[in-house]
């Protein structure tokens, strides 16, 4: 996108005033819409993953609200027996990465323009 933007610029360099705001217009409508389906998408991500959350959430409550059952013992081992290592749990679960926050979005976007603009005003 951004070398059709250079590319464009420089073509319109020769056109008239009038020409150029349309083309203008014409850009940042197009740019507009990209940010507003971005954050269309970043939304319905958000949903998504709220839900998933919350089925998830609601499967932990459910399992912990069962009975707990024991596991019959071993042959041969004693109730209580000196030196038996109980069994090792597995390690917690490593935390979820943070999700793209929309200011990090619109940032990203914000520097892609502004180095469009630099190119623009080197040519």
């Amino acid at each position: 996108m951004s070398r059709d933007f250079a590319s464009f610029m420089a073509s319109i360099s020769a056109d008239s005033a009038e020409l150029k705001i349309k083309e203008l217009m014409e850009i940042l409508d197009k740019v507009s819409q990209i940010i507003m389906n971005s954050a269309d998408q970043l939304l319905t991500r958000m949903m998504q993953l709220e839900n998933s959350v919350n089925a998830a959430t609601g499967r932990v409550v459910q399992l912990e609200s069962r009975p707990v059952v024991a596991a019959p013992a071993a042959p041969g081992a004693a109730f209580g027996a000196p030196g038996a290592a109980a069994p090792a749990a597995p390690p917690p679960p490593k935390p979820a990465p943070k999700p793209m926050s929309p200011m990090s979005a619109r940032s990203a976007i914000q520097s892609e323009l502004k180095q469009l603009f630099a190119r623009r005003k080197q040519i």
